[in-house]
């Protein structure tokens, strides 16, 4: 089966000296009940303790920041089990007041099994003697690891609390009659010696060097934090350089980005503008040119509109352009009056019209004039002796 976390909670006997087996070696069936679809259901596990499976759990109870932890404040000891839905929210179980009233100090493995130290407060021999909850509790984790028949097989993982109950869940065991002797009867006092324990396990854990790392010098502990401290500022202190110079980087980027920004909305009209004016452009160079066909007689004034379109649209315009003024007359013209005669636009040599319009055509190719109106003028200023020539007499 997929490996997974279960929580279960077991009784066990205190001694004289305030040591309980929390487990024994073997197997141990127990029950727990969890809410599970709007309804109360049974589970049924069998915890299996061998000495690999308490070695396993006590490697970790027996880490540097368990047993720094323990020797500040322990592992917690309840009257029944109050924190039991704080790990396990699906167990039905009732609210309880959660008052702690002793700690577990020691964990060790016996011939028996699994047994911790406990220490009680004047509450907790109080909840022995008068109230009769004379036996602890361990609460654990627990990792299953197969099944028979309806019960899962699970085995110890890691141990969070404990609690004074009334009525043991292993049978064989003894009770506590007079468990003053098993802690001091009130809170001991805290001491120099377990805060010195913890911050030297932190600064072990933090790179920290000592002659005896079990029981470093105070003078020691001391240095190694003024040092630690002193490595902490200059961190501090380039971080905040750091993070100066990267304020100031950013803005920059920001400012650059804006410009960007501003340059492309601006190259984007800029664009917009040309595409407008080429297209102008176009139509008047296409309005031109057919314009000129016409007046050459190689187009009928019905066919503009078809040949403009065309025209405006033509992916060459030059070529299509040179081609439709280079094609054959196909219309006579009425032009000037000259000497009584009707000059006919026909396309001969030496022809006023022809030389005029050429001229304008030349025009407007080699200075890109759109307009035919202006083309006309520049033609008739530049050329006078076709204005002449052109001039009605």
């Amino acid at each position: 089966m997929s490996e997974h976390i279960t929580l279960l909670a077991n009784e066990a006997a205190l001694d004289e000296d305030g040591w309980a087996l929390i487990a024994p070696f073997g197997e141990h069936p127990k029950t727990r009940f969890i809410k599970k679809n709007g309804t109360v259901q049974r589970e049924h596990f069998i915890q299996v303790l061998d000495h690999q499976s308490a070695d396993q759990l006590l490697s970790r109870e027996n880490s540097l920041f368990r047993r720094i932890r323990r020797a500040v404040v322990g592992i917690p000891v309840y009257k029944g089990h109050p924190d039991l839905g704080d790990f396990s929210p699906e167990t039905a179980v009732g609210g309880a007041k959660k008052e702690i009233i002793g700690a577990i100090d020691k964990v060790r493995k016996t011939e028996r099994g699994l047994e911790a130290h406990f220490v009680l407060t004047p509450a907790g021999a109080d909840a022995v003697e008068r109230e009769g909850c004379k036996y602890p509790s361990a609460l654990w984790y627990v990792q299953p690891v197969g099944r028979r028949g309806g019960a899962v097989l699970a085995r110890p993982f890691k141990l969070l609390s404990a609690g004074l109950t009334a009525h043991p869940n292993i049978s064989g065991v003894e009770s506590l009659a007079n468990a003053r002797h098993a802690g001091p009867t009130q809170e001991p006092p805290p001491t120099k010696e377990p805060d010195m324990k913890l911050i030297a396990g932190w600064l072990l854990a933090h790179g920290a060097t000592f002659a005896n790392a079990d029981s470093p010098a105070e003078s020691e502990v001391l240095a190694a934090l003024q040092k630690l401290h002193a490595s902490a500022a200059g961190e501090a202190a380039a971080l905040g350089n750091e993070n100066f110079t990267l304020n100031g980087e950013n803005a920059d980027l920001k400012a650059r980005l804006s410009n960007m920004q501003s340059n492309v909305a601006a190259l984007e009209n800029e664009n917009g503008a040309l595409k407008s004016q080429a297209a102008a452009n176009r139509t008047g160079r296409a309005a031109a040119v057919v314009d000129l066909a016409i007046a050459r007689g190689k187009l009928a004034v019905c066919e503009r509109p078809a040949r403009l379109q065309t025209l405006e649209n033509s992916a060459d315009f030059e070529r299509e352009a040179a081609a439709l003024l280079d094609s054959a007359a196909r219309f006579k013209t009425a032009g000037s009056a000259e000497s009584g005669k009707i000059l006919a636009n026909h396309g001969a040599t030496g022809d006023a019209r022809e030389e005029y319009c050429a001229a304008v055509e030349r025009h407007m190719k080699d200075s890109g004039e759109t307009d035919p109106v202006k083309a006309h003028h520049s033609v008739m200023q530049n050329h006078p002796g076709l204005a002449e020539k052109l001039r009605v007499r």
